[in-house]
């Protein structure tokens, strides 16, 4: 059954005029509680668009019906690194792929982090 549907999908990607088949992807994304995170969704509205690239065993573009995390490791001190991250691994080299990063005031954050 999976099969049939990945056909079915594939049949009508190929259906779809280019310009919207290469149509631009929003993505939003967010800190976790503890700042190790970046959580990143598709907005509304997203289709899927068929892989052209797979890096590591991750196919290019992302799948938009899938929420994405992606591990920092430590707490960020700067926000427009945090920024550069998200939309080298969540966009990877798809045109018209953006990323906005809701991220409070990181010292902000760090405070309250460390009240828990």
């Amino acid at each position: 059954m999976g099969l049939e549907k990945l056909a079915i999908g594939m049949a009508f990607a190929l259906t779809l005029p280019a310009a919207q088949a290469q149509g631009s992807t929003v993505w939003a994304c967010a800190l976790s509680d503890d700042l190790v995170r970046l959580h990143c969704a598709a907005g509304d509205g997203a289709t899927p668009q068929a892989a052209t690239v797979a890096v590591n065993g991750t196919a290019f573009p992302l799948d938009p019906r899938r929420h994405w995390v992606v591990d920092l490791w430590s707490p960020p001190t700067e926000i427009e690194f945090v920024e550069r991250l998200a939309r080298a691994t969540i966009c990877y080299r798809t045109p018209g792929c953006t990323v906005t990063v809701d991220a409070p005031s990181l010292a902000t954050a760090r405070v309250s982090a460390r009240a828990r």
